[in-house]
């Protein structure tokens, strides 16, 4: 595990097995080793209680650990590869159950043409209207990064999404450091380059943390029952247990 002290340092540290799994955003106590050697090490003692915790299906369908402790999910989407708003609808499922706080975000707006602007309308339509915060971004141009900083800040933040969607030239921009960054991260863990295959935390110069979790080819909530799958559409909330007919079973 890279572990981030209270000035903001990172560290290997080893686990103590019986402590179970722990994921991106864990609050944990720690021990350092031997404090003579450069970089420093340590072993994890202790874990702290957790707020939430953002859970996929994984392989076989057990239940994976994504990351802990979110204040806001960020759906990060593109004009390309072309949003589906079926995983869109997946992760607002997700976050309203954790719960967080979700944000849309359509990123490489400066794509945007005639042929695919009618992806744009209707994902503001449809997402905006029922009570969404969806976001315009483009990191190549700028667009939208500061309002996308603003929201970020003195939160902890995840991003999500397919792969290819722009989300590491998200955190490029938002991090101008961030090469500084990844090679403290290198070094603490001894690896000699950072790929985005696990998810990373990273402190915000605006306040707040923002996780950088891998791209998916596809995502599926798990382990929630019809109450909290009802939870997530919250344009359905005021309908519930209102159907008049008592033994519909709403499966078909």
């Amino acid at each position: 595990l890279i572990v981030m002290d209270e000035n903001g340092e990172t560290l290997s540290c080893q686990l103590r097995q019986n402590l179970g799994t722990i994921v991106c955003g864990d609050h944990v106590v720690f021990e350092t080793l031997d404090t003579s050697s450069e970089p420093k090490t340590g072993i994890v003692v202790g874990l702290g209680s957790r707020n939430n915790i953002l859970l996929k299906s994984g392989f076989g369908g057990k239940a994976k650990a994504v990351a802990a402790n979110i204040g806001q999910v960020i759906v990060v989407c593109s004009l390309v590869p072309k949003p589906n708003s079926y995983l869109i609808d997946r992760y607002l499922v997700a976050a309203e159950n954790l719960p967080a706080k979700p944000i849309i975000v359509i990123n490489k707006i400066d794509l945007l043409d005639e042929e695919n602007e009618h992806v744009v309308n209707d994902i503001n339509t449809i997402y905006d209207t029922i009570g969404y915060r969806v976001l315009e971004t483009s990191a190549t141009e700028s667009t939208g990064m500061d309002e996308l900083q603003s929201m970020l800040a003195d939160a902890t933040s995840i991003l999500v999404g397919l792969s290819c969607v722009g989300k590491s030239s998200l955190v490029k921009d938002l991090l101008p450091d961030i090469d500084i960054r990844i090679g403290e991260i290198s070094e603490a863990s001894k690896e000699g380059k950072h790929t985005t295959t696990v998810s990373t935390l990273y402190s915000l110069p605006t306040g707040g943390h923002l996780i950088d979790s891998p791209g998916v080819r596809d995502f599926s909530p798990i382990n929630l029952g019809k109450e909290q799958i009802m939870n997530g559409f919250i344009e359905l909330k005021p309908y519930s247990g209102k159907c008049k007919f008592a033994n519909c079973s709403h499966t078909h």
